[in-house]
């Protein structure tokens, strides 16, 4: 779930902080081994702002582990419920990488995933095979910058760029260990589309004009979608919890014209992510 994953990296990069500020009552915060825990629900699945005919919605518990020298591993299953079937098992996805240290203005990882769906999976993403790619994010007291450039396997491979900028918000608890924030957020996605462009060509052959009928294939990096969203996040110990609305603006819509089937479906749309889960 792409859009998912942008939730959860955005979601992961704000928690640091904020775990930062919850312990700061502990005798001590050193890096160790860690287990997480959570489950998630989305109002709205979407790939880029595109959605399948059904306007589906998800749930997706995850299970974590995370190294101290940085390596991690995490698996998330994936239910979808619509108004054509009741919640259903659509696909797992499994996800390795490294998370570089942690800095006073840098923080990032490296990641591989594998997508698991059923073959019946209507999920629009549902030919995506696996992905790989990095993210960035450069933070400061005034405008976080956050960017990501990823590979996209299907029966072809595709380049995603991700640009974004956020703020962190801490509001003040009288609670020791308890943090709460507000991070505003806005982002581009790009991504590469592939298009062929079929038109009539003249020529000279042997001195005799003839009319030929060529098609070129060509692949464009488009915008693919904005985002905007409004990230609320709880933290209490070991506990973490965040409820994110969001704005999405689909762009470049690829539509064929007199096939429904082969043409994208997308709209302006507002969802909302929930998120509940615990470090140990």
């Amino acid at each position: 779930m792409k859009t998912y994953k942008s939730r959860h990296v955005l979601l992961m990069a704000m928690l640091c902080p904020l775990i930062a500020v919850s312990q700061q009552s502990a005798e001590s915060t050193d890096t160790k081994n860690e287990v997480t825990a959570s489950i998630n629900y989305q109002s709205a699945l979407h790939f880029f702002g595109r959605t399948d005919s059904l306007r589906s919605s998800g749930w997706f518990p995850m299970l974590g582990f995370q190294l101290k020298n940085g390596l991690y591993a995490q698996s998330n299953i994936v239910f979808v419920q619509n108004r054509a079937q009741p919640l259903t098992y659509a696909g797992t996805v499994v996800e390795a990488g490294y998370r570089f240290p942690k800095s006073d203005h840098f923080t990032g990882n490296l990641f591989f995933s594998r997508m698991l769906y059923r073959d019946e999976s209507t999920l629009v993403q549902s030919a995506l095979k696996s992905q790989t790619g990095v993210n960035m994010s450069y933070t400061n007291k005034i405008l976080n910058i956050n960017g990501g450039l990823d590979l996209k396997f299907s029966n072809q491979t595709d380049v995603g760029v991700t640009l974004g900028v956020d703020h962190l918000f801490l509001i003040p608890t009288a609670t020791p260990g308890t943090a709460f924030a507000l991070a505003p957020a806005a982002y581009a996605y790009l991504g590469t589309q592939r298009f062929s462009n079929t038109y009539l060509e003249k020529k000279n052959v042997l001195g005799i004009p003839v009319t030929q009928q060529t098609t070129e294939n060509v692949t464009q990096l488009n915008v693919l979608s904005y985002e905007i969203s409004m990230p609320l996040v709880f933290v209490k110990g070991k506990f973490n919890a965040a409820v994110t609305p969001a704005y999405v603006i689909p762009q470049n819509l690829v539509t064929v014209p007199g096939r429904a089937d082969l043409s994208e479906r997308g709209k302006k749309m507002l969802y909302v992510t929930i998120s509940a889960g615990i470090r140990l």
